[in-house]
């Protein structure tokens, strides 16, 4: 799915990405392991620029995925994705995760208020009433960014999951209109 919509955000703006917004720096920082710390299948194999195309594809032709990319005032390419996936019309349903691989721009919050803007428009475009996302309990900077965005912690996952070969808890946290 890629809406024909561009949302502003405080500092800048988020917008469906295309195939043609592939860049280096974009695979630089999932290949980035300070980057790609918390996130799973990304670090499965070195990502490439012909990878990154491919996801970026195939979340265009997904009836039940955007990919947002984060766009920061005075700096192109864009820095970073909110990627709704998951989304379940039935049920009104959806998860949503995000990935800042500029590290210049971290601590400023520019997370928080893409996450807010996609899922303001989930839950007024789309008609969802949930849209859930996960972290790690160790990742912190996520963890914030979810709550300033409005969402409120709803349950733990203990020791389903591993990180860095140890089994963690998945603190899950939902955003409701």
């Amino acid at each position: 799915m890629t809406p024909d919509v561009t949302l502003p955000i405080e500092g800048g703006f988020v917008r469906p990405l295309r195939e043609a917004d592939a860049h280096p720096g974009y695979v630089n920082g999932l290949n980035d392991p300070v980057v790609n710390r918390f996130l799973d299948a990304v670090k499965a194999t070195p990502q490439t620029l012909e990878s990154v195309r491919a996801f970026v594809a195939a979340d265009a032709s997904s009836p039940s995925s955007v990919l947002w990319g984060v766009f920061a005032a005075g700096r192109e390419p864009h820095v970073g994705t909110v990627r709704l996936h998951g989304i379940e019309h039935r049920h009104g349903t959806a998860h949503i995760g995000v990935c800042l691989f500029d590290r210049g721009v971290w601590g400023q919050g520019l997370g928080g208020r893409a996450i807010a803007a996609v899922t303001r428009w989930a839950i007024n475009s789309l008609g969802l009433r949930w849209v859930e996302a996960g972290a790690y309990e160790g990742n912190t900077a996520s963890r914030r960014a979810f709550e300033s965005a409005g969402y409120h912690w709803v349950f733990d996952i203990p020791g389903k999951y591993l990180f860095e070969g140890q089994p963690t808890t998945v603190k899950v946290y939902a955003a409701r209109p």
